[in-house]
């Protein structure tokens, strides 16, 4: 009985790998492999006796119970859960641990009854977990019960054997195998191939293409719906019968709009014809052979020249348009009767087309009598059977080259000058050499749109003809390779080529030829502004241009001739960086108004002097850094109403300040809005005209015209007072005071710093005899110490101004002084 336990799971080891049941169950071969191992260990037992063998034996037989269960988790489809089988398995080696310490040589566990019931009970309670696995298995209930039965009656054998004591393990490895052995029948047999046949039949059913199954004597045995509608018989009317047409291996059949072809497979019992649906293959084919027609015809009937060429330049094919153009008698042996230009195409083409897969270009070829002939190629990659060749068409485009050149030299000159124009200047500039100097000077005509205005549109053009005159006039004179171009309406281009190969010298020869173009223009009455720049060819065209022309720039703001230079546009760069950041301060209203104290001699504050400042990042910028800027880009006029809204609401909140001196710019005056907008704002804040004092400087009447009379003359008359500042730096500051109706007169620091001497203290005491003589209240400026107060207060002077009595400081700081 030993032996044949042994023999029987060896089987059943062998029979499992055979079926390729490890792949689905790992808990089964494990079963298996476990039972052959204590089958094997029973007979060294029997046979040899030692009591080592039996412990063993009982570790081995106990992982019986984990492992059936592990099968039923596997069974059921559960992923593997090595942790959960590892702790179902620790009860095993608690119950195994008495046989360590028995001095019997018996097994304790199968032969004391309080070991053995705990035994039984372990063992309940995992078959009932793995009961319930299999019976929650997806398969059908026959199986389930088939399988629960087999093992539930080996496990009441087993209980039985263990309650009496009786429990042979030869007879319990016996029936375990012989049960696993069974089951694996029902499983495989019954249930997996059941279910393998039922999916063959689902795919077999289901498939797109149609199977019919026929038997050795031509009779139909099975076939799917596809081949049912094929054939147009269903399954009833065809089984156990032969077809009425025979189908040929590869053959082409037609049936329901769609195309099959008939492949034949034999096999054991009969043939299997398939029949694969091939309607997009033939569609392609039809589309593709008259894709071919259409190629073949448009190749021939084209009336530009095509060739096809190889990726090593030999033409294999070419059109008659192609022999015509290139004047070839017959297209035999093409690679003797084709000229070398033509049977070996540029190499670039080729080299573009192939890594690109077309290119498009236009060259010179030669035909066969070395007649020169423009062509346009265009050229696609394109492949037949791995192979790699180019289609090539040769357009003559001859007529349109001789026409286009004609044209573009009507289209690069300038026909009112005779100069040439932009696009030929800059095409010019391409071409110079990289080893000279080269020169682009720019030459704008002030305010040429006003000269069209006012003189017409005909002085102005024989303006422009006189202007090119002198400069191909120069041209000619210098002896210079140049060329002369009326680039914009109002400005012209000359290029200097060559100049020099010594930078240092270029840069002296071009000054000097600037100088020369400025006198030829010096006889026209009208003002230029002239930029230049030196260059080599390798510098960007667009970099030449920019530079070129802020070069202009430049010369439009200092009024002389500018050569660009790094500096220059790094200075530029400032001024473009500081209109930004000012244009940002207008917006954030960073610009705010400084008062500094006008004073008793008992220092009694009895006015101020509102002056701009900068609060920038936390700082405060002078206006000598922005002022000139401001004043240049108009930008003067909001920064000055901003400031004055400011000044006149602190003005408001302190009516004890008798008046405040306001600096106007006189680019604000000139402006004709320029009164307006203040009066809104002295009427907003309901401050009286009176407290107010518009300051001005003798600059003022360096362009003294009727709107800045008409603008002083809406002062005076809304009641607020005129001051005079920095009076005595001028050289007709008593003028001034006899012809503009002052209210005030500032007397400028120099005076007051130098008052020690006797011949400036007889001046200040005639200035303040002229205020007396004119009724002005005179304001000496920068007193800084006691002595020039106390001069100052002898004279007569009543207020004053400068550090002595405080320096400019915020309105916060004044604030705080004057309550």
């Amino acid at each position: 009985m030993d032996y044949f336990a042994l023999f029987l799971s060896l089987v059943l080891i062998l029979h499992l790998y055979e079926r390729n049941l490890h792949k689905v169950t790992k808990a089964f071969l494990h079963i298996s492999f476990i039972l052959f191992i204590i089958s094997l260990l029973e007979v060294l037992k029997r046979r040899f006796n030692i009591f080592p063998i039996q412990l063993i034996e009982d570790i081995i037989g106990l992982t019986l119970i984990p492992s059936f269960y592990a099968f039923s988790e596997d069974f059921l489809g559960k992923k593997r859960n090595p942790k959960k089988r590892l702790f179902i398995s620790i009860p095993v080696f608690i119950l195994i641990l008495p046989n360590f310490f028995s001095n019997k040589k018996v097994d304790l566990l199968f032969n004391n009854k309080i070991l053995g019931t705990l035994f039984l009970i372990y063992t309940i309670t995992i078959l009932v977990a793995s009961f319930r696995n299999l019976i929650k298995a997806e398969v059908k209930k026959a199986v389930k019960y088939v399988i629960v039965s087999i093992f539930s009656i080996l496990f009441v054998y087993i209980s039985i054997e263990i309650l009496f004591l009786k429990f042979n393990t030869t007879h319990v490895t016996f029936f375990t195998v012989l049960s696993f052995l069974i089951s694996e029948f029902v499983l495989i047999r019954k249930s997996w191939l059941s279910s393998l046949e039922e999916i063959k039949q689902k795919l077999l059913m289901t498939l797109s293409d149609g199977i019919i199954l026929v038997d050795k004597k031509g009779y139909v045995m099975d076939l799917n719906e596809t081949a049912s509608k094929i054939i147009r018989l269903d399954f009833n009317n065809i089984v156990n019968k032969t077809l009425s047409k025979n189908f040929d291996e590869g053959e082409i059949i037609f049936q329901n709009e769609s195309y099959y072809m008939v492949k034949k497979i034999p096999f054991e019992d009969g043939t299997a014809y398939f029949f694969r649906d091939v309607t997009k293959e033939m569609e392609f084919s039809k589309k593709h052979n008259i894709a071919d027609k259409l190629f073949s015809t448009l190749f021939k009937n084209i009336p530009d020249g095509v060739a096809i060429i190889t990726p090593k330049g030999k033409i294999i094919d070419c059109n008659k348009q192609f022999t015509k153009l290139f004047g070839l008698k017959r297209l035999e042996n093409l690679e003797t009767i084709v000229p070398p230009l033509l049977k070996q195409e540029s190499k670039l083409l080729i080299l573009e087309v192939l890594k690109n897969g077309y290119a498009t270009y236009e060259t010179i070829r030669r035909s066969k009598d070395g007649k020169e002939i423009y062509v346009k190629i265009k050229a696609i990659k394109f492949e037949i059977d791995d192979k790699v060749f180019i289609y090539t068409i040769y357009t003559d485009i001859s007529k349109e080259k001789t026409l286009s050149e004609q044209l573009t030299k009507l289209i690069e000159k300038d026909p009112l000058t005779n100069t040439y124009n932009k696009t030929y200047i800059t095409k010019q500039i391409k071409y110079l050499s990289n080893i000279f100097f080269h020169s682009l000077i720019f030459v704008d005509i002030k305010d040429f749109k006003w000269i069209n205005s006012i003189k017409g549109y005909k002085y102005g053009n024989e303006l422009l003809r006189n202007i090119a005159a002198k400069l191909m006039d120069f041209v000619s004179e210098e002896k210079i390779d140049a060329i002369i171009s009326r680039a914009q309406n109002d400005e012209f281009w000359i290029l200097i080529k060559d100049i020099d190969i010594d930078s240092q010298k270029a840069y002296q020869k071009n000054k000097k030829l600037i100088e020369k173009i400025k006198q030829k223009l010096s006889t026209f009455e009208q003002k230029f502004y002239i930029g230049s720049h030196l260059f080599k060819n390798s510098e960007d065209l667009e970099e030449i241009i920019r530079k070129t022309t802020l070069a202009l720039s430049k010369s439009k703001d200092v009024e002389m001739e500018i050569v660009y230079s790094k500096e220059m546009e790094e200075q530029v760069i400032k001024e473009v960086t500081k209109e930004i950041q000012i244009k940002q301060a207008i917006k954030n209203r960073d610009f705010i108004p400084f008062l500094q104290p006008i004073s008793k001699e008992n220092m009694e504050i009895v006015g101020a002097e509102m002056l701009l400042r900068w609060e920038k990042e936390g700082k405060i910028i002078p206006p000598s850094d922005f002022l000139d800027y401001i004043e240049r880009s108009g930008q003067i006029h909001e920064i000055s109403l901003q400031v004055f809204e400011k000044t006149m609401e602190f003005l408001k909140k302190h009516p004890n300040l008798k008046f405040i001196d306001v600096n106007i710019s006189p680019i604000q005056l000139k402006d004709k809005n320029f009164f307006d907008e203040y009066l809104k704002i002295i009427e907003k804040f309901n401050i009286s005209p009176k407290k107010i004092a518009f300051e001005i400087t003798e600059n003022l009447f360096l362009s003294y015209d009727e709107q800045v009379k008409e603008n002083i003359s809406k002062i005076k008359k809304e009641g607020i007072k005129l001051c005079l500042d920095d009076f005595g730096t001028g050289y007709s500051s008593l003028s001034y005071l006899r012809n503009l109706p002052f209210d005030m007169l500032k007397i400028d620091r120099e005076f007051i710093k130098n008052i020690d001497n006797e011949r400036n203290t007889n001046l200040l005491k005639a200035i303040y005899s002229i205020c007396e003589t004119f009724n002005l209240t005179p304001i000496p400026e920068g007193v800084e110490t006691v002595k020039q107060l106390e001069i100052l207060s002898m004279i007569g002077f009543k207020l004053f101004q400068g550090y002595y009595f405080g320096k400019p400081m915020s309105l916060e700081e004044f604030e705080k002084i004057v309550s």
